[in-house]
């Protein structure tokens, strides 16, 4: 009766298997480059042997003795399998060790080290690697725990402290593990986290400050379009917002304009004054840096100083629509917020300055040099501004679309 084959492998697969399993020298290069397992290799040519065939059709008459041989042959060639694999594994251990000692001048046993050995594993799992070097597999990682050399871990310490340099402790862990990883060192996060906070690196001074209160003047406002946009690209909708900073000596106010698809700063100013001319100037300088084109809109808050006469007379001189944030949603202006805490922990808070032109060049050092160009943003993949905008540029028309969103049976509030 002839057998039924199930399972994944055509009968012809089989067939041809085990025809090259019979005419080449090692089974398990054959099982690998087939990505076979050995024994189901052996299980195939027992089931194909027509002696087989003739064995389970002719059961009475079959020699018990030809089949308890044939059974010890196949289990003699796994035997010779196995041991040519381990006669493969150890022989590759030897030469490179032997190879590292005759190239470093050092003993054989120094040389035995987690770089060279690790090498060694090849397509062999750390589980049959002990197997094959009758250890256990948490004494394996004893042994490289104890033994593993430290220039791995000082080179990743040394990059960590640079890059926390060359940011002046901004960055936390999560920035510097992508900021590693750029630079080709495949680092896990906790393992950043944990150097930084061995090297005191987590830690950046920080200084709360009670919220600023909105006295909500009486003044004309507008629609809040932010809200409704989908910006697909730059000069569509910018942000603006007031923070005030407090000095040794005096309280200064910090105005500033953001693009809202970049998060680029466009335009900032400093003042001791929360008269308009401190938006204006931010709002002045924006303009210049941009030169937006008609249909821009500006959303910021509903503040006097963005509600007044003179600025919204500003807006509508360069065509430019203006949007102010509902009452009691803070949340439409976020990106501009995040900013200015961004700004305030990373920067000023983190340093002493004397008088207001002292902290006018560091907020120009941090904004123009650092934040635009350099400082990677989690919100926008963890690209800087500037890096955003020119890969922007290459995309198609329709995504820089701006488009307005009306939810059906939504009640507009301004």
């Amino acid at each position: 009766m002839e057998r039924k084959w199930h399972g994944r492998y055509p009968q012809k697969f089989r067939i041809r298997a085990v025809e090259r399993m019979n005419s080449c020298d090692n089974v398990l290069r054959l099982a690998r480059e087939l990505r076979l397992n050995r024994g189901l290799l052996y299980k195939w040519r027992h089931r194909l042997d027509p002696a087989n065939d003739q064995a389970q059709s002719e059961a009475t008459v079959r020699n018990s003795t030809e089949s308890t041989l044939r059974m010890e042959i196949d289990k003699l060639k796994r035997l010779l399998a196995n041991k040519t694999v381990e006669v493969d594994f150890f022989r590759g251990a030897l030469q490179k060790v032997e190879a590292r000692r005759r190239n470093s001048g050092i003993s054989g046993e120094q040389a035995s080290t987690m770089q060279s050995e690790t090498s060694l594993q090849g397509s062999l799992s750390v589980e049959r690697m002990c197997q094959l070097g009758q250890v256990s597999r948490a004494g394996f990682y004893r042994y490289f725990q104890a033994r593993a050399p430290i220039e791995e871990s000082m080179t990743i310490r040394s990059a960590i402290q640079e890059i926390a340099l060359q940011h002046r402790l901004r960055y936390g862990y999560r920035r510097i593990t992508v900021e590693l990883r750029q630079r080709g060192m495949n680092v896990n996060h906790k393992r950043v986290a944990r150097m930084m906070r061995n090297d005191n690196l987590l830690t950046i001074r920080r200084r709360e400050l009670p919220w600023a209160t909105d006295w909500g003047d009486e003044v004309e406002i507008y629609l809040n379009l932010a809200s409704r946009l989908k910006v697909g690209g730059p000069n569509q909708v910018w942000l603006a917002d007031i923070t005030y900073i407090r000095l040794k000596t005096e309280f200064v106010y910090l105005a500033v304009v953001i693009d809202a698809f970049s998060r680029k700063v466009v335009g900032w100013a400093l003042d001791r004054t929360l008269q308009a001319r401190l938006p204006h100037g931010a709002l002045r300088q924006a303009i210049s840096n941009r030169q937006p084109p008609p249909g821009l809109v500006h959303h910021s808050d509903r503040g006097v100083q963005y509600a007044c006469e003179a600025y919204i007379q500003m807006l509508w001189e360069h065509r430019i629509i203006p949007s102010m944030s509902r009452p009691a949603h803070p949340h439409d202006n976020a990106s501009c917020e995040s900013f200015l805490k961004t700004l305030k922990r990373e920067e000023i808070y983190a340093n002493d300055y004397r008088d207001m032109e002292d902290l006018a060049a560091g907020i120009e050092e941090f904004i123009e040099r650092y934040y635009n160009r350099s400082r990677l943003h989690s919100a926008l993949g963890y690209r800087s501004p500037e890096e955003f905008e020119k890969q922007a540029e290459t995309e198609s028309g329709d995504n820089r679309q701006m488009r307005i969103v009306w939810p059906a049976n939504e009640t507009v509030y301004p």
